[in-house]
């Protein structure tokens, strides 16, 4: 019996030399590039009636059912042509790329599998391989794809930024460097690649060649930039809040064209409120560690919260998270027109985004309006310039109101701090952690933040404080080995004795991290983007702190938590002032015990702990939000 392949290459060969065919299939490709779909999908739909096709043939009808909206169609004509050739590899190409626009991942993964077993030499396959295990968190197999593409093309500068975004994320930063800057060797205006490096530079501490690009961090996203990197690496190098405007404006625009007020949805007559909370970060992560007492304090007999995680993974955090909301839903693979279908079924009244330009946003969602009010808050301490956000949470210290003209949307002015305390439920937590062993009468200075944090000007402030200071010591903790080496070599270049450098080593419990700021007799706040949870943390376990007030919301979160426990003289206006203070409370200790007595009686019964008392205020704004909705 003749085989299936020998029939099939029996009838390709036979098509070759049917005039009719060839010439329909001419006329049928030429009414499709003109944009006349109806008459071309009649031609093949003939051609294939006389049995007068091949796989082309299919593939050509299958793109003509995508351009009329025909997906059903789309997708049985695609598989029909790989049914016709086995060894289709553009055919299984598509089929993946259409079943991971729709969400069906697993099913996106076998046919781009199969695609590349077919035809190894599909360079797009592997990067879509390789995107799609990096959304899932997958680095090493997203990794390998990359490589493989690069195999394949080697001039391809987006290949190059992939596998260094890759290799960033794995903390890998020399590799991530090189393919960074072999990125920018080929395509000198990669934006995304220059402020990839940027990060590295900042993740690494190093001054020098952040210096290098001086001019570019100054001037980037102020016009219109042809291509748009992320907004949050500019949070650490300035605190202009109207620099801070225009660059997500820019990227609004450019991402999301400006469309105002569309698809505008009434608020229904729900028995109650219903407020759906939207994140990436419903895990073990700073955002989940703030929201978690706000989820729990919700007064249930007025709101119904529900939750929409924009992440594939869940740890034990999520699972406890979970029972605090009417709904919880994992929409991170589905497309996004899925997810918006699946948001506006639950007829929120209030849309509240935790993320705004952070890793796996959704803004598109909030651009598109999944509900009726859209609020930012708390994961990105900035304006979104989005022109469907139409709220920001805030308070007066971090946007007063001459900076209210630098925000996009309108601003919800909480009575006091906009961010809530943390409550950790720790016993015994100051002896959790193992002493330091330190002189006697020294003082210890915390500063327990990321490293991207650490700009010069801040390093130089703590070196001033050490060179005027006896007997005081900084405690660091830093996540590499590159950004510890570059900060000592930096604190020898200014002649400080580097026992007086400590760093804080890992800890595996989170207990154990939060024993160690009661060992600390002051902490020290960053200067652009200051402390959030770190500040949280430190007072928690009593510990005063130091900041110093910037222009921009980031650059105020410690003025707004100082003044929300009733004290301004933890806040400083300059550099110059800033480094006084601290000086001056190591001098004064007694000044420094009254100050963590304060700190120790609003934790016993202060209005800034009061988490039911937070969430009933963020309620209110909730409502008048409700009330004034047109």
């Amino acid at each position: 019996m003749e085989s299936y392949r020998n029939k099939l290459k029996k009838i390709e060969n036979n098509l070759l030399n049917d005039h009719e065919f060839l010439s329909k299939t001419k006329k049928g490709i030429y009414l499709t590039s003109v944009g006349k779909f109806i008459e071309s999908e009649r031609i093949f739909k003939e051609l294939i009636s006389k049995s007068k096709f091949n796989h082309s043939t299919l593939h050509w009808l299958a793109g003509i059912s995508a351009s009329l909206g025909k997906n059903d169609a789309y997708v049985y004509y695609l598989k029909e042509a790989v049914k016709f050739k086995k060894d289709y590899g553009e055919g299984y190409a598509e089929l993946g790329n259409y079943y991971k626009k729709v969400g069906q991942i697993n099913n996106a993964l076998n046919f781009l599998k199969i695609a590349v077993k077919c035809n190894p030499n599909l360079f797009g396959v592997y990067i879509n391989i390789g995107n799609i295990f990096a959304d899932l968190g997958r680095n090493e197999d997203a990794l390998n794809n990359y490589k493989k593409a690069l195999a394949i093309k080697n001039d391809y500068p987006s290949t190059f930024y992939n596998i260094a975004s890759i290799l960033f994320e794995t903390k890998n930063y020399c590799d991530a460097k090189k393919y960074f800057l072999k990125a920018l060797s080929l395509d000198k205006n990669h934006i995304k690649s220059k402020i990839g490096l940027i990060n590295i530079y900042l993740e690494t501490f190093d001054l020098k060649s952040i210096k290098n690009y001086r001019s570019f961090i100054k001037n980037f996203g102020l016009k219109n930039d042809n291509d748009i990197g992320k907004l949050m690496t500019f949070f650490y190098l300035d605190s202009s809040p109207k620099k801070q405007y225009l660059r997500a404006l820019n990227y609004s625009e450019k991402v999301f064209g400006n469309r105002k007020n569309i698809n505008k949805i009434k608020i229904k007559k729900n028995k109650k409120i219903r407020v759906g909370y939207l994140s990436a970060n419903f895990n073990d992560h700073p955002v989940l560690k703030i929201m978690e007492s706000i989820f729990k304090n919700h007064d249930k007999t007025r709101f119904e919260i529900y939750a929409y995680n924009l992440h594939p993974g869940e740890d034990e955090r999520t699972k406890k998270a979970k029972k605090y909301f009417e709904s919880f839903k994992n929409i991170s693979s589905l497309p996004l027109q899925e997810m918006i279908k699946i948001i506006r079924s639950d007829e929120l009244d209030i849309a509240v985004d935790l993320m705004g330009y952070t890793k796996r946003n959704k803004m598109e969602l909030f651009n598109t309006r999944i509900a009726p009010i859209q609020i930012n808050y708390l994961g990105f301490a900035g304006t979104t310039g989005l022109p469907n956000m139409d709220f920001l949470i805030a308070d007066k210290f971090v946007i007063p109101k001459k900076n209210m003209k630098f925000y996009s949307e309108k601003i919800l002015y909480m009575p006091n701090s906009f961010i809530n305390s943390i409550q950790y439920q720790y016993s015994n937590f100051k002896t959790k952690y193992k002493k330091l062993d330190l002189p006697p009468k020294s003082f210890l200075f915390a500063a327990f933040h990321r490293t991207e944090k650490l700009s010069q000007e801040v390093i130089d402030s703590w070196i001033s404080i050490l060179r005027q200071t006896d007997n005081t010591y900084l405690w660091l903790r830093i996540s590499n080995k590159i950004a510890k080496k570059n900060l000592i070599s930096y604190f020898q270049f200014n002649n400080i004795d580097l026992e007086r450098i400590l760093f804080a080593e890992k800890v595996d419990l989170y207990s154990e991290h939060i024993a160690r700021y009661s060992q600390a007799d002051l902490f020290l706040d960053t200067v652009h983007y200051n402390g959030h949870t770190t500040i949280l943390e430190c007072i928690w376990s009593e510990l005063p702190f130091i900041t110093l007030a910037g222009e921009s919301f980031a650059s105020r979160v410690g003025l707004s938590i100082a003044n929300s426990l009733g004290l301004p003289e933890l806040v400083a206006n300059s550099l110059d002032e800033y480094i006084e203070k601290v000086i001056f409370y190591t001098k004064n200790l007694d000044k420094l015990s009254i100050i963590k007595n304060q700190i120790r009686k609003q934790k016993n019964c202060g209005d800034f702990f009061n988490q039911k008392l937070f969430v009933k205020q963020l309620e209110e704004q909730y409502l008048n939000c409700i009330n004034s909705y047109k």
